[in-house]
């Protein structure tokens, strides 16, 4: 695998807690949606989770791996929420599948999951979310970053939205588009298990072009 050059590598560091913490109005008739991350692990333990936050897990197993996602040196937890109820999050961290653990570098990040209210879908949130941390000109820490966002099938709340495979990864491929996520050929296993499964990634406006070559050398697993 090629070698990243004699650049100085980035540490990775967190961005600071609550580089992010807006107010937003979305309904006159309700309070407005405030917006903040990343969030302390013991400021995020005094909130609620929406019950309909249960893709993954029930909510409340949902919120005890969110706190201790905050926790750790690599997690970043952004939250939207009216007073302590959660009802939108995203979440980042260091690459946590096996392909990428083997490969990860400094400017490596993975975006978790995000996952919207049953109750509050196709409002805009998951937009509002992602906007304030991925296009927002006061807050550009991920543009140091190369932020991958592997997409499996089994991973997809088909359930609920009532869609089939092939149109949930177009609606995720689409809603990403947004955020300059593109796709990447890949012969990690676990995406090339389905046909639906994709590696989409971010590549940050400050890394360099031989760190992108790196990048996908680490996708094709090319010496």
């Amino acid at each position: 695998m090629q070698k990243s050059g004699n650049q100085k590598q980035v540490v990775f560091q967190k961005p600071p807690f609550d580089s992010i913490d807006i107010l937003i109005e979305i309904d006159t008739t309700i309070e407005p949606l405030r917006v903040r991350g990343p969030i302390k692990p013991e400021d995020l333990s005094v909130y609620n989770m929406a019950e309909g936050l249960c893709c993954f897990r029930n909510s409340c197993s949902q919120h005890n791996a969110l706190i201790e996602l905050a926790g750790d040196p690599d997690g970043i937890i952004f939250a939207a929420s009216f007073e302590k109820l959660i009802v939108s999050y995203v979440s980042f961290q260091k690459p946590d599948y096996p392909w990428w653990k083997r490969r990860h570098f400094s400017q490596l990040l993975e975006l978790g999951s995000i996952e919207t209210d049953l109750a509050w879908r196709k409002k805009g949130l998951s937009k509002i979310l992602m906007d304030a941390v991925l296009r927002n000109a006061k807050f550009t820490y991920f543009e140091d970053y190369i932020t991958i966002a592997p997409q499996f099938i089994h991973s997809w709340d088909l359930k609920n939205t009532g869609l089939a495979p092939w149109a949930y990864r177009q609606l995720i491929v689409n809603f990403l588009m947004r955020y300059e996520f593109t796709s990447w050929e890949t012969i990690d296993p676990e995406i090339r298990e389905h046909p639906c499964n994709i590696l989409l990634a971010r590549i940050g406006k400050k890394i360099p072009e031989n760190k992108i070559e790196y990048f996908s050398c680490c996708c094709l697993d090319i010496n």
